[in-house]
């Protein structure tokens, strides 16, 4: 079971910062025009987006406990 809830994190973390990075790259800028709280709402959003999905295939638990 913890091998299973560090992989949800790990990877949820990956793909937030793989979003933010993405996203930077697709509106062709960096963070200074981007704005660092735009990042951190993207990272946030898409980096829970992946836990909730995460936790649901891994059948982690967290959103029940």
């Amino acid at each position: 079971m913890n091998v299973r809830r560090v992989i949800v994190w790990v990877f949820s973390l990956a793909f937030g910062l793989a979003t933010v990075f993405g996203a930077l790259r697709l509106f062709d800028t960096d963070l200074e025009r981007f704005a660092l709280s735009n990042a951190l709402l993207i990272f946030l959003s898409m980096g829970s987006l992946a836990f909730i999905w995460l936790d649901f295939v891994f059948r982690t638990n967290y959103l029940r406990s």
